[in-house]
């Protein structure tokens, strides 16, 4: 972990672009990095004294405990720690964290270069969150890292962080026999699910938290797709 003195300048000029708005994202901000918990959280400083922690939006980068999460943290501090950043986030928070794509002053995304470097997964469950452009490039990083099996997809088995997390076991499913590009297993999901109306989170049957639905705060969706048009993201935890 690293603390340095907090420097930050307003980003002049900088325009909203339409995705912002559609995906619930804030107004852009910029603020310095004062701290770097693990391969995908951050701690910022903005002028005026507000601290907070930050969650990188896109990826997921493997734990501290873990197989390449200590090469995660590095990575990030190499390129990051110390720096002014511009947050773009969106306006929602995870375990009192605000979730931000993280980009340099140069344009540099530091989420989509962890993927890059095989240092972080894109995370699928939460796909839905980005912007169009966002979710391919990501996608590609991650389907080039493990193609050439850099950072963690060096690993014959990479275990991913939510099962390292929640201590379960997922398969990796992808959209062609070539296995060529990975894939939300939902996407291959035609049937019931169930949103909580309350978090706006839907589960699948094969979900660990499927039937944990009270009846009053479950509301229920033909497929997946139904669930994201409605507004509802995929439980971290399935599959």
């Amino acid at each position: 972990m690293v603390r340095v003195r907090w420097l930050r300048r307003h980003a002049a000029g900088l325009l909203l672009p339409a995705a912002f708005v559609l995906l619930g994202f804030t107004s852009p901000e910029t603020a310095q990095v004062t701290q770097i918990v693990d391969g995908d959280t951050i701690t910022v400083t903005t002028a005026d004294g507000r601290q907070f922690a930050v969650r990188m939006a896109g990826i997921d980068a493997p734990e501290s405990g873990q197989a390449f999460g200590e090469a995660a943290a590095q990575n990030l501090s190499k390129m990051i720690s110390g720096k002014r950043v511009i947050l773009d986030c969106l306006d929602k928070w995870s375990y009192e964290r605000r979730i931000c794509k993280v980009v340099l002053p140069n344009g540099k995304d530091a989420d989509l270069e962890q993927v890059r470097a095989g240092l972080a997964w894109h995370y699928k469950q939460y796909e839905s969150e980005q912007s169009p452009s966002d979710r391919k490039l990501y996608a590609q990083a991650e389907d080039a890292a493990r193609k050439a099996r850099i950072g963690l997809w060096s690993d014959s088995n990479p275990v991913q962080p939510q099962d390292f997390r929640h201590h379960t076991v997922t398969p990796l499913c992808f959209d062609d026999a070539e296995l060529e590009h990975r894939i939300s297993c939902s996407e291959r999901y035609e049937g019931p699910v169930r949103g909580n109306q309350r978090s706006h989170i839907f589960h699948l049957p094969n979900c660990p938290n499927y039937n944990d639905i009270s009846p009053r705060n479950r509301i229920e969706f033909p497929s997946v797709q139904a669930a994201h048009a409605a507004g509802y993201r995929e439980a971290a935890n399935c599959p």
